[in-house]
């Protein structure tokens, strides 16, 4: 992806976090981007500002946990006849605490955002980007190289964005398509609180990440070739890390990274059953 040409960037969770910067970043360079979250007012703030930066803005609303969503968003690109570029899978939702004490509605919304709408924007969108030579940009995280207690699901749909990404970058390898997962690790965004106001004591969150330093990595992967991006070296060297070591091991330290009070409290339930 250079900066001769705009582009037409599709992002998804437009509205605040990894999304707004990097929609904000990309009109910089004169992108036109097409937001994408359920909501409507806060997209247009949004649009605003891209707008200001040079950008040229479309607001797209909609709520990717409900079923048809992806095919409504795909249906109103092609309405408006925009020739989409870069596909930026971003939208995530997640759940710290024990996996029995996530409501069952919000359990299938995190699969239906995560894995279910992200795949079929990818396939709705994947035979339009080969006529551009195009990108899908997934936002995986470096949980996904390890199993996540006390995010279990979370983890499992991030494994499962990598996965994907890996493989279809493989696949579409040679054709002009190109296809990036991007990895950062714990990042100061909305999603924390959203998730959980516990995750902010588990000790993996002790050093998080900038938006800063995800947007400009995000942009150094839509510029690069590879197939994973990590965001940051110790992030990088605890994934790799992570292929190597016996999966018990992997996913006890994972618990005490991640379990924090929530870990205590749910050792000190379980103790009493």
């Amino acid at each position: 992806m250079t900066n001769s040409k705009s582009k037409v960037v599709l992002i998804t969770g437009a509205s605040s976090g990894i999304g707004e910067a990097l929609a904000l970043a990309l009109a910089k360079r004169g992108d036109h981007v097409v937001l994408v979250a359920r909501s409507l007012g806060r997209l247009e703030v949004i649009a605003e500002r891209v707008r200001e930066a040079r950008g040229i803005a479309t607001v797209l609303p909609a709520d990717l946990s409900k079923p048809g969503a992806a095919q409504a968003v795909f249906d109103e690109v092609m309405r408006r006849g925009l020739s989409l570029d870069v596909l930026v899978n971003n939208a995530g939702l997640g759940h710290f605490g024990a996996f029995h004490e996530e409501p069952a509605a919000h359990l299938s919304e995190q699969l239906f955002v995560n894995v279910v709408a992200l795949t079929q924007l990818s396939h709705l969108f994947v035979p339009h980007l080969l006529t551009r030579r195009g990108i899908v940009l997934n936002i995986a995280s470096t949980i996904a190289f390890q199993p996540a207690p006390y995010m279990s699901v979370y983890g499992a749909t991030k494994a499962f964005v990598l996965s994907l990404s890996e493989a279809l970058w493989a696949e579409y390898r040679g054709s002009g398509l190109r296809v990036v997962a991007l990895c950062p690790g714990p990042v100061e965004t909305p999603f924390i609180d959203a998730a959980g106001a516990d995750l902010r004591s588990s000790r993996i969150f002790k050093r998080p990440s900038t938006v800063s330093q995800v947007v400009s990595a995000a942009v150094a992967a839509l510029d690069g070739y590879g197939p994973t991006r990590i965001v940051g070296t110790m992030n990088w060297i605890m994934a790799q890390g992570a292929r190597f070591a016996p999966r018990a091991f992997t996913a006890r330290l994972s618990g005490w990274l991640l379990g924090g009070s929530r870990a205590r409290r749910t050792s000190s339930t379980g103790s009493k059953a």
